[in-house]
């Protein structure tokens, strides 16, 4: 849970920063370059967690990258035909009709759990989670907590004055549902373990890390949400071919 506390604090971090007169020492940081360098950190966590579970045998190796080669396929196909990223497309709009603006509606209740929802659909948070959850990996987590507190930093400015109790509301939107996610990865953690597959989920989530850093640079959009039945069909492969 080491990754979710990190979260919390950038977080607060950020709310109390976003209250500062905003000087020429107390400017944010810039998008482009913050974005790109968040990217590649990302690229950087996916593929270090890759590469550590890489078998050092060619007839491991092979059997490695075609089971994630396959896996992967088949996750994104099995989103597609589920409706992941287009069901996830349509809330996000749904929830942009309740954003506040400076000139607009106020941030009300509403408005705030709506910015948090939107917070919370960070492709980091899922795999990283439940990498958290399984081996205390907070790397992840730990980038999202950066990404999340330039964010909750540039709504506050864009929407001030507002009350400390919406800002902390949007916060608690997003690490809620994180909480939920690495509580229960630690909670299977046992079970997944004696099944073997528990390497298997992790290396999936590293995956998932690494193609989430287009998406962060803001290069291409990528439908990474129908991505998310990977983090099944990798384990059920790894779990099949060694014989169940």
């Amino acid at each position: 849970m080491l990754g979710t506390w990190i979260n919390a604090v950038a977080g607060v971090g950020a709310l109390l920063w976003a209250r500062r007169p905003l000087g020429t020492k107390n400017q944010p940081p810039g998008s482009g370059r913050f974005r790109w360098g968040a990217a590649g950190l990302a690229a950087l966590i996916g593929a270090t967690g890759i590469a550590n579970a890489f078998p050092t045998e060619m007839s491991g190796a092979i059997r490695y990258l075609g089971i994630a080669l396959v896996g992967l396929v088949l996750g994104n196909l099995t989103g597609r035909i589920l409706g992941f990223q287009r069901g996830l497309d349509a809330w996000g709009r749904n929830l942009s009709r309740h954003l506040p603006s400076p000139t607009g509606k106020p941030a009300g209740v509403p408005g705030a759990l709506s910015i948090g929802a939107l917070l919370a659909l960070n492709p980091l948070l899922i795999p990283s989670a439940i990498q958290d959850g399984l081996e205390h990996r907070w790397f992840g987590l730990a980038l999202k907590a950066a990404l999340d507190a330039v964010a909750l930093q540039a709504w506050i400015r864009s929407l001030s004055p507002i009350r400390w109790s919406l800002s902390l509301l949007m916060l608690a939107v997003v690490l809620l549902w994180q909480t939920c996610w690495t509580a229960g990865a630690g909670a299977l953690a046992g079970w997944l373990h004696t099944r073997g597959v528990s390497e298997a989920l992790m290396t999936t989530c590293s995956l998932l890390i690494l193609c989430s850093a287009p998406a962060i640079a803001g290069v291409r959009r990528a439908a990474l949400a129908n991505l998310l039945p990977t983090l099944v069909w990798i384990p059920v492969l790894t779990h099949w071919l060694r014989g169940g």
